[in-house]
């Protein structure tokens, strides 16, 4: 057995079981969120990606949530405006090393981005009911990938982290570095086809018995090293 991270690196199977009911109980699905559940999920990953840390994402997410970005009340020049200035300035988390916060990266672009998305969630009208319509989860991600500034990874985990799927993978760095540590797939890398990707993914859950959103949370705080302290404790019982 491997432990790294101060613990396990790599034995997926053996490391699994200590860690299901845990992680199982944190996933534990409930109804779909509402509309204001989406949206604001949709918001928060859009704020995200391109080298920016959970840690800011987080800190950008309070500060733009006060903009109301999905009000009709908004013209989008002056919406965009606001949120350059909301990104622009130095206060998000994490802290640097001498305690001073941070500056959000690519403020500008996150703002077109932004302004994109929402032209584009009003004119929908309602996401639950368009979702709700759709015939499978793979459908329903098909459909919130026409929002500008969605691909499939994204779009996977507004879904799924707004229980609208289950059988989705999210398949950022943390999952592509265990599957080829597990020697799932070659190198850690998605290349251009998500859905090939995802189903040996979702071939190994099934693999180790395991729910994809469970195991997913998993290897994120895994290989983030950041176990979360109520997961670690039940999993030491």
């Amino acid at each position: 057995m491997r432990w790294d991270n101060g613990g396990v690196h790599g034995d997926w199977a053996t490391m699994w079981p200590a860690f299901a009911q845990a992680y199982d109980e944190l996933v534990s699905p409930g109804p779909p969120a509402s509309e204001p559940g989406l949206r604001d999920e949709l918001l928060f990953c859009l704020l995200g990606g391109h080298g920016i840390t959970y840690e800011m994402n987080r800190s950008a997410m309070a500060v733009v949530a006060e903009l109301d970005v999905f009000s009709e009340r908004h013209g989008a020049d002056a919406l965009w405006a606001d949120l350059v200035g909301a990104l622009s300035a130095p206060r998000f988390d994490p802290p640097r090393k001498d305690g001073s916060p941070r500056r959000y990266r690519f403020p500008r672009r996150k703002a077109t981005l932004i302004v994109g998305a929402r032209a584009w969630v009003l004119g929908a009208g309602s996401l639950t009911d368009r979702l709700a319509a759709c015939a499978c989860e793979r459908d329903r991600r098909a459909w919130l990938m026409s929002c500008p500034g969605l691909g499939p990874k994204s779009a996977s985990w507004v879904l799924r982290n707004t229980g609208w799927a289950h059988d989705l993978a999210i398949l950022d760095i943390h999952v592509l570095r265990a599957m080829a540590e597990e020697g799932v797939i070659g190198e850690p890398r998605l290349g251009a086809d998500y859905e090939a990707v995802e189903r040996k993914f979702l071939d190994w859950c099934r693999a180790l018995n395991a729910a994809p959103a469970a195991f997913d949370m998993f290897l994120w705080d895994w290989q983030r090293g950041t176990l979360r302290p109520a997961t670690a404790a039940a999993a030491a019982l």
